[in-house]
């Protein structure tokens, strides 16, 4: 049975009795005190390791895999950046996100409440950061969920547009509006069915995605989009931007840095082994990710759409496939309903984690509508630069630059020092026993999660150095 992680956080007699009355910082409780405590107030669980595994899913695939990836792939030389982001999903995706995962399993609060058990003030500050890059990731995220509704609206009339036309007015912020009461109001009332139809939708959609990946393959410019996506170009291999793109975009599919996997982590049922189960996920996501891409890309070079074209290329792209196919108009209705649906869940899962803190640590009242509304007025300036107002920041409108500043480059730095924070300051033993994985033993060698936590601990200053050497050749 899966647990309703919005429910819970919203409890003021379940989650929220662990973080009310927090002491202040210089006198906190000790980190054996804060797990003690954990241990003492068990909260609801996930029903096994498989339900963890799919509402995690559920939790992370969506925009950013249909909508991200794609675009950051044209912007970053196609398959130099598909190379790029596997092998940052191997090396720090994967390790991070068990890590924050362990960690939530293992303390049992919210980002901020984690983060300041493990490392004081100091911790608490860092908990902050990572709810504000949540919050600046949520205020254009709201807008591109706004235009997945838009689309839908259109698909239900049948008249799919061109995206130039489709935000030529004011669309973008009113549709961004109209998401956000929406999103108010499921978090005000609770939010048990979307939940649970989320679980069932996002099957449905990677299962829309894949046929209409193999359906692509029939068009004209599929032979150039396999040698786009999957060729490598050397210049573009060895340019730090692209592993930085790639970087942002493995943590930024798998909520590394965000506290979604920290709060999904303090669900999870004892005994499971996180670093299988985030594996998994990962797995899972990347493939989403990767068959997207090779969808969007038959299209792009079928219809003669630029690659770099920036966030507006799936949106370019899918309607013109959906005008050219049977029954187009159909599959227009369910693709885009399910992927509002997904853009929808992560709206509320990023809105959660803000709005916990909020209350939790601030105190004050009414935390949906304040969190929404901050959300939503950040979220002007990237709705209305794809309006006739045309806001830009240099070349680039600002949804597009405030993704490129959070996802492909502040998110890497504060996921990197979360995770350190937390594997170098949470008890190893308590961390490994948490994780629920069983070491392999090779003679006298012991490989088990030990060796995350470390690498985890290892990887800020080796990104430091790399970027250094990249910096002076």
């Amino acid at each position: 049975m899966r647990v309703n992680l919005i429910a819970v956080v919203a409890d003021p007699v379940g989650a929220h009795r662990y973080d009310r009355g927090m002491p202040s910082a210089e006198n906190r409780p000790s980190v054996l005190s804060a797990i003690e405590d954990a241990a003492r107030h068990p909260r609801p669980v996930w029903g096994s390791e498989r339900a963890y595994v799919l509402a995690t899913i559920a939790g992370v695939v969506g925009l950013g895999n249909v909508w991200r990836f794609p675009y950051m792939a044209g912007l970053h030389g196609g398959g130099s950046f598909v190379l790029a982001y596997v092998v940052c999903v191997a090396i720090m995706a994967v390790p991070l996100a068990t890590v924050e995962s362990v960690a939530g399993g293992l303390v049992r609060r919210s980002p901020v409440g984690t983060l300041r058990a493990a490392a004081g003030r100091w911790g608490g500050v860092l908990g902050w950061l990572v709810v504000g890059m949540t919050v600046a990731i949520m205020s254009y995220y709201l807008v591109v969920t706004g235009w997945t509704f838009g689309y839908l609206l259109d698909a239900l009339r049948g008249r799919l547009t061109t995206f130039g036309e489709f935000t030529s007015g004011l669309a973008s912020l009113w549709l961004m509006l109209a998401v956000g009461l929406m999103l108010l109001a499921v978090v005000s009332l609770g939010v048990k069915s979307i939940e649970r139809a989320s679980l069932y939708a996002v099957p449905v959609l990677v299962g829309i995605v894949v046929a209409l990946a193999v359906y692509a393959q029939s068009l004209d410019g599929a032979d150039q989009a396999r040698a786009f996506f999957f060729g490598l170009d050397g210049d573009r291999l060895s340019d730090p931007a692209t592993w930085r793109a790639a970087a942002g975009q493995a943590f930024y599919s798998l909520g590394i840095g965000q506290g979604v996997l920290i709060a999904y982590g303090s669900f999870v049922p004892a005994g499971t082994n996180i670093l299988r189960s985030t594996t998994a996920v990962a797995l899972t996501n990347s493939a989403v990710s990767i068959i997207s891409g090779l969808l969007v890309f038959s299209i792009v070079f079928t219809f003669g759409i630029p690659p770099a074209a920036g966030s507006e290329l799936s949106f370019t792209a899918f309607p013109r496939v959906f005008g050219q196919m049977a029954g187009g108009e159909w599959v227009a209705v369910v693709f885009f309903g399910l992927l509002f649906l997904a853009g929808f869940t992560s709206c509320i899962g990023g809105t959660v984690v803000v709005m916990s803190a909020i209350r939790d640590e601030v105190g004050v009242g009414r935390a949906a509508a304040w969190t929404v509304g901050l959300i939503a007025v950040l979220g002007v300036p990237s709705a209305v630069s794809f309006t006739g107002i045309g806001l830009r920041v240099g070349d680039a409108p600002f949804l597009d630059w405030l993704d490129q500043v959070t996802g492909a480059g502040a998110i890497v730095v504060i996921g990197l020092l979360g995770a350190a924070v937390l594997a170098r300051s949470l008890p190893r033993r308590r961390l490994v026993a948490a994780s629920g994985v069983d070491p392999i033993r090779l003679g006298r060698l012991s490989l088990g999660s030990d060796l995350v936590f470390r690498w985890a601990v290892t990887l800020p200053p080796l990104v430091v150095v790399a970027y250094v050497i990249a910096a002076i050749l």
